[in-house]
């Protein structure tokens, strides 16, 4: 059921067996943060009357919502509209369960509106819950989200692997998947009564193109995408959010699954991964894809965002393997058929794309990319991006490689559980790794709640602006196409540095280096001649790359 009243839309969603105060009835999951309105969800175990009043100061409420009634297992959608922008606003629950009751009143919660630019703020990251398996300890779920309440950052961001389990695909039932949803009510309840949440897909989610194809309705990935709409509010385009417009069959509508945002001085980017891919249920190589739409919808976000730092989140690089920089160079992610980058694979496999997505990352500054799946903490760095692998909030075993693989990562890995803190400042991002801890396994040196590793980052906006701007290059459309003997190649650098011109075969076979060599900055031709290198007929594509910059374009060779 939602439901929006005049200028208002709240949502609220119900926990069982919660501690103390409005907990005990209903839980208060924020989402959707706007420069002027929040969006929630009201689900309650057992019928009840409530109503919302706020304010923008502690303690003194000015306005008041209508009063509704909800009753588990249908939930209540509200929005609340017409407020300040940059504002923190105070609220509280007026609640009752029957009409002779008088109300009672919750604790004092809070939500900030979207921050003005130059502000400060954070928000915590987590990944891979997976409390629906052994992986994930319930317990430690609970201290965790406990830490990130005490945080009282902006938003908390979930990166996947949080309500399904799509290991039996076949034979999971809607009434099953509707219940892993519920599960988690309890514990995002303890935290995003304040901090809104923000979903990332993963691929225990089940929530891909290949499961979508399978029987519809009756399969997992609309079960998956039915249920997570009802209880839990993901952006969709509506003017402040920008993301996924198609409008799905089988009652999905907008299926809220990838979508950005300016908050302060910073762009926020999540993608998904698994939604565009048909051709199995773990697809390989270019059988992965984040399909056309999304690819360009990525593309334009981060080109016309001026944003001082620009974030980017996706369950994994390529949804499936372990790793970050080794998966970044391949296939759709970074162009190259292998990690020793001896077969150039993009022209032919994505034509009409302009360049892999780690390119545009790199290209458009993005400061940090952040990952799930492989279950522990790790960052590396590509081309000056940072690659961050964000821990579980729930593994007890608190142990490095025992549910990932650990050597996937050539930098820093660190054990434990816990979950992210960015702080992003004027200056620079700060990010902290603040470690969880169930109270019988500390000891004098691991504590609850620690700061285990923190590092910080700079804006990468002003150096890559610059840097695109000394390191521009030109490539011209050979000259005859098509030809029969020889072509020449024509190219223009405008920074002095080392220049590969390389001609691949339509399978990305490489066929020859025409140019490796350090260039001074101006003009250039260089010729292939197809006879002695005896080239039969077809087409071939060619790649002029400076530094991190790579153009291609196609020919075609007719004898």
């Amino acid at each position: 059921m939602k439901l929006i009243y005049g200028t208002y839309v709240i949502l609220f969603m119900l926990c069982i067996n919660l501690e103390a105060d409005f907990l005990d009835k209903g839980t208060i999951i924020l989402g959707r943060p706007t420069t002027n309105s929040i969006t929630a969800n009201v689900l309650a175990k057992d019928k009840i009357e409530f109503f919302v009043e706020y304010g923008l100061s502690s303690g003194n409420y000015t306005n008041k919502s209508e009063n509704y009634t909800t009753s588990f297992p249908e939930q209540v959608e509200l929005i609340i509209n017409n407020l300040s922008a940059n504002t923190r606003y105070f609220y509280r629950i007026q609640y009752r369960e029957n009409e002779s009751q008088s109300f009672s009143t919750s604790q004092e919660y809070f939500f900030q509106t979207q921050r003005a630019k130059g502000s400060s703020f954070s928000f915590t990251i987590q990944a891979d819950p997976h409390l629906y398996d052994k992986k994930g300890s319930s317990g430690l779920m609970k201290v965790s989200m406990e830490n990130q309440a005490k945080d009282s950052t902006d938003f908390i961001l979930d990166l996947g692997d949080t309500f399904g389990d799509d290991h039996n695909p076949t034979t999971i039932t809607d009434e099953q998947v509707k219940k892993l949803h519920l599960d988690y009510l309890p514990f995002f309840g303890m935290l995003c009564h304040s901090s809104p949440l923000f979903l990332c897909i993963g691929n225990h989610e089940g929530e891909s193109g290949y499961y979508l194809l399978q029987t519809p309705p009756d399969n997992l990935a609309v079960y998956e995408t039915k249920w997570r709409q009802k209880y839990y509010p993901n952006p969709f385009p509506d003017g402040f959010y920008s993301g996924n417009t198609d409008e799905e069959e089988l009652g999905i509508g907008k299926p809220e699954n990838y979508y950005a945002w300016e908050w302060a001085d910073a762009l926020f980017v999540v993608i998904d991964v698994y939604r565009y891919y048909t051709a199995n249920a773990k697809p390989q190589k270019w059988d992965w894809t984040i399909g056309d739409k999304q690819y360009f919808w990525f593309k334009n976000n981060l080109e016309t965002s001026k944003a001082k730092y620009k974030f980017v989140f996706a369950h994994h690089t390529l949804g499936q393997g372990r790793g970050a920089v080794s998966t970044a160079m391949l296939y759709e992610w970074g162009g190259w058929e292998d990690t020793k980058k001896t077969k150039w694979g993009f022209s032919k496999s994505r034509p009409g794309w302009d360049k892999p997505i780690h390119q545009l990352m790199v290209d458009n500054g993005v400061n940090i990319f952040f990952q799930g799946h492989d279950h522990l903490f790790a960052k590396e760095e590509l081309d000056g991006v940072v690659y961050q692998e964000v821990p579980m909030p729930s593994d007890s075993t608190y142990e490095i490689g025992v549910l990932a693989n650990a050597d996937a990562y050539t930098d820093l890995t660190m054990d434990g559980a816990g979950y992210l803190k960015v702080t992003v400042s004027d200056p620079e991002v700060k990010v902290d790794y603040i470690k969880s801890y169930l109270p019988q396994d500390e000891t004098d040196s691991l504590k609850n709640g620690m700061l285990s590793y923190s590092y910080t980052v700079k804006s990468r906006s002003n150096s890559i602006e610059e840097e695109i701007t000394m390191r521009n290059i030109g490539l011209e459309q050979n000259q005859p196409n098509p030809f029969n003997h020889f072509t020449s190649i024509d190219y223009t650098i405008q920074e002095a540095g080392n220049v590969q011109l390389k001609v691949f075969d339509a399978m990305g076979n490489e066929v020859c280096t025409l140019v490796n060599e350090y260039q001074q900055y101006g003009n250039y031709s260089a010729k292939l001649d197809a006879e002695k290198l005896h080239l039969p007929s077809g087409i071939y594509f060619y790649m002029l790359q400076i530094y991190n910059n790579i153009l291609t374009k196609s020919m075609i060779l007719r004898k």
